[in-house]
């Protein structure tokens, strides 16, 4: 029977067993909250008894009054009237508040490592994710090269461009003679491009020529001056006739690491004849093949080629001065002057005033990269790289362990199966010289000799091709005392203003501190494999199982791991950059783990990084990749560079040439980008699937949970209207009853005074060991008439007569028993009856659903919040983004960094298999 209580506290008389729950809860909970002193104890000691022995309502109302014990918020349901026990017990009605018994804790530690978590969780992405296209989706798609090529020979792979190559040259020079036209390249024309907006010279967003700087009065302008064809500038052009590394001269670019690379290459046999897959001189048309990101790339141009000087009839200084001369022939002397021959082109030229070679690879090589702003700047092994096709691994001579060993089986090898690039004063960020040795400046090792004193001697040459400027002042220099007669015999060389110079082993160790070496692979049964994917770089860098290789011979091998060449689509590179390096590991059998090799440090060159191995052994290897991520928020980023670019909404060329660049290179990793969704989607749909179980197990045991309680309520509603039935039988002959008086004086029993003065009840005294001195209470439990009862309290000697009556409430005794009253709560459906929720509630779901919450199964249900950890924890992310990005608008987005990067094996075994592993 539930009573209602006038005071501030009330209760509800539970079942015993209930009862007991409670108590021991409260026990708990007072020693969690300090009660250990005899009082306490005493105190809770008879709470219990009283509990256990007369009516829990009189305990838990004593045992919250007491001072030693904290108040609970307890939050009692609004009762206007009597309440009958044959309402079905529900927990939900009285609302515990769950803090105040709380166990104290290190709320201080918690708060603030919750606070860290929320940091780090706003800090990163959840997913990272990198645009894999730039242009929109209804642009004509190029095709792209296959980024996971089979096991196949090298010289098949430059085969195949040369001969796409040669093709398209042939399908060109074809049409250009049957219309009798030169050819003109529409793609990348220079002259109208250089009349116009200047796209063949400069970058997106980057302007590193100026156009508008082109004067009369400007001889030292850093823009070209004017744009004509091979057969305007040169009175007998040829191409290729004399290919000679000393032929190499740079123009005003600073790509020394470009042009360096030209005079390594002219040193090999063949070695540029094979860049230059077709041309035709007569029509104009020149095809060339370069090394890119792991495949061979044809580029086609004309013979258009940038000049110095302008025009003579654009207005010019040099004009001025011949037109005062009162020359008659002042225009041709102008022509022949400062628009003929090599020494007039303003980037790379040859020695030779009729040679082109230099220039024409020198514009397809930016052709295919852009522009010319995007060689600038650069290191000689990715030069070689790209003419050559090898594998470029970064030395510092300091780290040199033994100078012999690295001069008998590396330098001495040199145009043979090695080509050295050295540079100096790098890291000491300087511009001087050293000995004459120009610091951030490319080199180029052309020959490595022994003289028969046993003396080594390099021979260098510096791509300036300036007299007596960037050249070694030290021992061996040209006119030093170190060269006599037959030194100079026997090597074979001429003191002169070539740009050539000999320096001692020793000297070249001393003075140049950083190596490029560039392998080549010159044998024709070389093989290579390679992959490309996708990788989320973390803040913090780790090394990841990547990739697996399965070697079925003994073979030596050559391991590079790159990232892809950004200074493809200069300008669209985002705010991160990216090192990476590398480990290999040996799969044994046993399972044991042994690392074989690891990737040099390539701190300068991050375009890649390599490992190479003579001699490995048949089995598996695994390839643990690292990537370290740098962020430089004071780039723009991708979103927001194609946001400036077409804020004025009007074709943009150069941003339509440098995103197809971009949306070329990033399709190398589209199939693993595909695959990865792929299983997300899986696994998403997997931890959805799961959270719906265990969210629809959780409602299961909840309701079975208040099936229980009900059916345990009931039977105790049963049980006391059948004890009620018997009292009503025995006071039916009593017409009139006075309430039952229960004197409260204190803590103890309650006990019925024999002494009623109204027939059919008795006084109820409380006993048990009470001080004296203790207020009386008492409680007037009830009076009943027939089937109606009332419920009242008060403090003091209550009169029934001055009380205003409370409305009863009717109990019909001829109801069923157990019957559930109308307005309960619980659940009560003929599917409760199983022993647990079914499994094929997961049929509603299709195969892409990945809710996490029950709205399918639980429309008519009241909507609970179902998201689980997974549906949140992104929801989580962008609000405290949001949130950050409101109250400091300059906070930079979250932490986003994805690296495309590919593996390339080079191995002489047929069998080889290269697989690649996902998380």
């Amino acid at each position: 029977m539930r009573c209602k209580v006038k005071g501030k506290w009330g209760c509800s008389v539970f079942s015993p067993s209930l009862n007991e729950g409670v108590h021991q809860k409260r026990d708990k909970r007072s020693k969690a909250m300090g009660l250990r002193g005899s009082d306490g104890q005493n105190v809770l000691a008879s709470c219990n008894q009283v509990s256990r022995n007369v009516f829990p309502c009189v305990a838990v109302v004593f045992s919250l009054f007491h001072p030693s014990r904290r108040r609970p918020s307890f939050k009692r349901p609004k009762v206007t009237a009597m309440e009958d026990d044959s309402q079905p017990f529900d927990p939900t009605q009285w609302d515990y508040d769950d803090l105040d018994f709380r166990t104290p804790q290190l709320s201080g530690i918690n708060s603030r490592g919750t606070s860290i978590n929320n940091i780090w969780r706003c800090f990163s992405s959840p997913r990272p994710q990198q645009a894999l296209a730039i242009l929109p989706l209804d642009q004509p798609e190029k095709a792209a090269p296959n980024g996971n090529h089979s096991n196949e020979l090298l010289t098949e792979g430059r085969l195949r461009a040369v001969t796409q190559c040669q093709r398209k040259v042939n399908e060109i020079v074809k049409e250009c003679k049957r219309v009798n036209m030169r050819y003109r390249d529409h793609d990348w024309d220079l002259l109208f491009d250089f009349a116009d907006q200047g796209h063949c010279l400069n970058g997106l967003r980057q302007t590193i020529f100026d156009l508008g700087e082109v004067s009369c009065l400007d001889t030292e302008s850093n823009a070209p001056g004017a744009v004509k064809r091979v057969h305007e500038i040169f009175s007998l052009p040829t191409f290729m006739k004399n290919v000679d590394g000393g032929d190499v001269k740079q123009g005003k670019l600073s790509n020394c690491w470009f042009v360096a690379g030209l005079t390594a290459l002219a040193n090999l046999e063949h070695g540029l004849t094979q860049t230059c897959a077709a041309h035709d001189t007569g029509v104009g048309v020149y095809g060339f093949v370069f090394y890119r990101d792991g495949a061979w790339t044809y580029t086609i141009i004309d013979d258009t080629l940038y000049l110095q000087s302008p025009c003579w009839d654009s207005p010019s200084l040099q004009r001025a001065l011949l037109q005062q001369t009162d020359r008659v022939d002042a225009e041709s002397e102008y022509k022949r002057t400062y628009q003929t021959g090599s020494k007039a082109l303003f980037f790379a030229q040859c020695r030779d005033q009729n040679e082109t070679w230099v220039p024409l690879i020198e514009k397809a090589y930016a052709k295919a990269h852009g522009d010319y702003a995007a060689l600038a700047c650069g290191w000689v092994g990715e030069g070689l790289e790209d003419l050559s096709g090898g594998v470029t691994t970064q030395l510092f001579t300091s780290d040199i362990l033994d100078p012999d060993v690295f001069w008998a089986d590396e330098l001495s090898k040199v145009n043979q199966e090695f080509l050295f690039g050295a540079s100096t004063g790098i890291l000491d960020g300087g511009y001087g010289e050293r000995d004459g040795i120009s610091e951030g400046h490319a080199y180029i090792v052309v020959a490595a000799h022994t003289l028969k004193s046993g003396k080594r001697l390099l021979k260098i040459r510096n791509p300036w091709a300036h007299a007596r400027k960037g050249i070694w002042e030290g021992a061996w220099s040209d006119g030093s005392k170190e060269w006599t007669a037959e030194v100079q015999q026997e090597l074979g060389h001429r003191f002169g203003g070539d740009s050539v110079f000999w320096i001692s082993f020793e000297d070249f160790l001393r003075k140049y501190s950083h190596l490029d070496r560039t392998k080549l692979f010159r044998d024709v049964d070389w093989r290579c494999t390679q992959s490309w994917i996708s990788i989320n770089v973390p803040w913090r860098a780790c090394y990841q199982d990547r990739f697996r290789i399965v070697l079925t011979k003994e073979s030596p091998a050559v391991v590079a791991v790159s990232q892809l060449d950004r200074r493809y689509f200069n300008g669209l590179h985002g705010q991160y950059s990216f090192c990476i390096s590398f480990l290999i590991y040996h799969e044994a059998d046993s399972g044991v783990r042994r690392c074989v090799a690891q990737s040099h440090g390539n701190y300068l060159m991050t375009r890649s990084a390599s490992v190479e191995l003579p001699e490995l052994t048949p089995g598996t290897y695994t390839i643990c990749t690292r990537v370290d991520a740098e962020r430089d928020t004071s780039l723009e980023s991708v979103e927001d560079v194609i946001k400036q670019e077409c804020r004025a909404r009007t074709e943009n060329l150069k941003l339509a040439q440098v995103g197809s660049a971009y949306d070329l290179a990033h399709k190398k990793a589209e199939a693993y980008t595909s695959e990865v969704k792929r299983l997300e989607k899986i696994k998403d749909r997997e931890r959805a699937s799961k959270c719906r179980q265990e969210e629809r197990r959780r409602r299961w045991e909840e309701r079975h949970i208040k099936r229980v309680l009900t059916k345990k309520q009931k039977q105790k509603n049963k049980g006391k209207q059948r004890t009620r039935c018997k009292v009503h039988k025995e006071t039916d002959s009593a017409s009139n009853k006075e309430p039952l008086i229960l004197t409260h004086t204190g803590a103890g029993a309650l006990t019925r005074n024999a002494n009623a003065d109204v027939e059919g009840t008795g006084d109820y005294t409380l006993l048990g060991g009470v001080e004296k001195g203790t207020v009386q209470q008492e409680i007037i439990v009830g009076s009943h008439t027939g089937d109606e009862m009332v419920i009242r309290s008060c403090h003091g000697r209550l009169v029934g007569a001055e009380e205003s009556p409370v409305k009863p409430v009717p109990v019909s005794t001829s109801s069923r028993l157990g019957e559930r009253l109308p307005g309960s709560s619980f659940w009560d459906s003929a599917g409760d009856s199983s022993d647990s929720p079914i499994g094929e509630w997961e049929e509603l779901y299709n195969t892409d659903d990945t809710t996490h919450s029950l709205e399918k199964e639980s429309r008519d249900e009241p909507r609970r919040n179902t998201r689980c950890e997974h549906a949140v924890r992104g929801a989580l992310v962008g609000e405290s983004t949001d949130s950050d990005n409101s109250s400091e608008d300059e906070t930079p987005s979250p932490w986003n960094a994805v690296c495309i990067v590919g593996v390339r094996v080079y191995s002489k075994d047929k069998a080889i298999t290269l697989q690649t592993l996902f998380d």
